[in-house]
């Protein structure tokens, strides 16, 4: 008599069974959109501690030079969690940037279309001469220059940690996008509010 055939081994769940789907990535797993992230943001932000440093000894306003020292606290705070990322990662942390500092006197450094040496700043960073014009200004001048550099400034890193949010992979990174948002949409009602009285 014929044997019975056996069954057919086939790779995969058998059929009728649920599909299943890993969402699941590694804390150590990203991808080169959480690299740019990270890279651009602590360039960003260094951006931001030459402004809030500026605001401590030349804003007039009280209340602007608290919302500066907030602000710089926190930032340094991610600069930190960002390069160390970087490291984990075998990734390059940006060199600081020359130009971004007021008054360093390199001609290169001047002018929209020539960015002076180093890196590519990519888009988000703010002109150097925004900063060398803030440092140059004290008082009710400095308070509203400062304000209305720091909304546009923190709009500009809204829209990064919006990108990261879409295009990321690092769960750790992505979650910091979002935190970033909603901390710097806070951030800007707060100074707007400031903004009236100057």
């Amino acid at each position: 008599a014929a044997c019975a055939p056996g069954p057919v081994l086939t790779a995969g769940p058998p059929p009728g069974a649920p599909t299943l789907v890993i969402t699941g990535v590694s804390e150590g797993e990203h991808n080169a959109q959480d690299v740019l992230f990270a890279q651009r943001m602590i360039q960003h932000h260094r951006q931001t501690l030459i402004m809030t440093e500026l605001a401590g000894t030349r804003a007039s306003d009280p209340e602007v030079r608290a919302a500066a020292g907030r602000i710089g606290r926190t930032q340094k705070a991610e600069i930190a969690r960002l390069t160390a990322w970087l490291k984990d990662w075998g990734d390059q942390v940006p060199p600081p940037d020359p130009c971004m500092i007021p008054g360093n006197g390199d001609v290169k450094c001047r002018g929209g279309d020539d960015i002076g040496p180093g890196a590519d700043r990519g888009p988000y960073v703010m002109d150097p001469s925004d900063l060398e014009a803030l440092s140059r200004t004290s008082g009710t001048d400095f308070n509203r220059m400062f304000l209305n550099l720091m909304i546009r400034h923190h709009s500009d890193e809204i829209a990064l940690a919006g990108i990261e949010q879409r295009d990321g992979l690092s769960p750790q990174a992505k979650a910091l996008a979002s935190s970033i948002a909603k901390a710097r949409n806070a951030e800007i009602v707060h100074m707007r509010s400031m903004l009236v009285r100057f």
